[in-house]
């Protein structure tokens, strides 16, 4: 699956770190993942990250930030506490933000809830006895992982949202810790790229997805984004097809999730991304192709849509014409034609049953 969820009651520091170690984070009090997040209506995958503590140290420009604040202001680290001062200067945050972000400091952080199962820490920075910053950090048995980072905007010139990264870390440092998980950077999307500001391209290191190992991010390059491969792959087939004037339509696919809304059924589609065959023909997805990762193959399946999941997303995305970018109801599989990672099959099978279907006039090509 590309996203999990999973609801827990505890969770113990040991347990903090085979999540992390898995590229798995946690939201509110929940531990989750996720390789595919729709931004702008547009699909991208997230990448995550961490930072080995061991021999890691702090270039210029970064020692240069912490000797700023650390000159300026008094900076305390010590467990976690949820204040009427911290919920302030959320809200003044929250107001600045680019973006949404949760109501509420206790609702970000504990979804409402009385407790936090997690064991958190905080750095906090006062100017004098005004509180300007604050970052939340959990710790387990041997990872650091960064939560929330929030900074009064009129001190923007300190760049106290990097600072609190860096003094968490040293605080991993000097305790002893293995690994600093600042979360995930977008390939695409600059918002995130902040993150990879803590360390070196050869300290820093990324969750591969395919592999399941943590790699040197210095050898990082598009094969190790899953939507670049899945787009990759389909655009590619989608020329084969229209040379043969078979009409198809690449979508986005929002309800891949459909196993943490509650539906268990494996027929059910979990690729966010597939070609719809035939779009000329058929008002509806009933022939489509995607990409398996970990298999390495093209899917070509018959299927059939699940009037379902519409009213999630209707708001914001457009459905069930010729120039939709994505289709949002459930898709089932009703059988698999064909697995396979060679094109020409593909394209023989996809002809096979073009000329038992009846055709339109027009066809709508694939862009070349």
């Amino acid at each position: 699956m590309f996203t999990e969820k999973h609801f827990l009651d505890s969770i113990s520091g040991e347990e903090l770190d085979a999540y992390l170690g898995k590229g798995w984070y946690r939201l509110g009090q929940i531990v989750f993942t996720s390789h595919f997040i729709f931004f702008e209506e547009k699909l991208y995958s997230p990448i995550w990250i961490r930072l080995p503590l061991g021999q890691s140290e702090f270039r210029k420009s970064l020692r240069k930030i912490k000797h700023k604040v650390e000159s300026s202001f008094r900076v305390v680290v010590k467990p976690a506490k949820i204040t009427a001062s911290k919920e302030r200067l959320y809200q003044k945050y929250r107001h600045n933000f680019n973006g949404t972000i949760a109501p509420t400091l206790v609702n970000s952080l504990q979804d409402d809830h009385l407790t936090n199962i997690f064991d958190s820490f905080n750095v906090e920075v006062y100017h004098g006895r005004k509180l300007i910053a604050f970052s939340i950090f959990d710790i387990g048995e041997n990872s650091i992982a960064s939560i929330k980072g929030v900074y009064d905007p009129a001190y923007s010139n300190y760049s106290l949202g990097i600072y609190t990264m860096l003094r968490e870390i040293e605080f991993g440092q000097e305790k002893g810790f293995k690994f600093y998980y600042p979360g995930y950077i977008v390939p695409g999307h600059s918002r995130f790229d902040y993150k990879l500001r803590i360390g070196k391209k050869e300290e820093i290191e990324f969750y591969d997805l395919k592999t399941h190992f943590w790699i040197n991010y210095a050898n990082f390059n598009n094969s190790h984004i899953p939507v670049e491969l899945l787009s990759k792959k389909l655009m590619h087939l989608g020329r084969r097809l229209s040379e043969h004037d078979i009409s198809c339509q690449m979508l986005f696919y929002p309800a891949y999730e459909a196993k943490i809304f509650g539906y268990e059924s494996e027929r059910f589609l979990e690729s966010p991304l597939f070609l719809n065959i035939f779009n000329d023909i058929f008002p509806r997805p009933s022939f489509i192709v995607f990409y398996d990762i970990w298999k390495e193959k093209l899917i070509f399946c018959h299927c059939m849509a699940v009037e379902d999941l519409g009213f999630y997303f209707e708001c914001s995305m457009q459905f069930d014409n010729k120039n939709a970018k994505h289709f949002l109801d459930f898709i089932m599989k009703k059988s698999k034609i064909i697995e396979s990672d060679d094109y020409d099959k593909i394209v023989e099978l996809a002809n096979n049953i073009f000329s038992l279907v009846k055709k339109p006039k027009k066809n709508i090509g694939f862009p070349k």
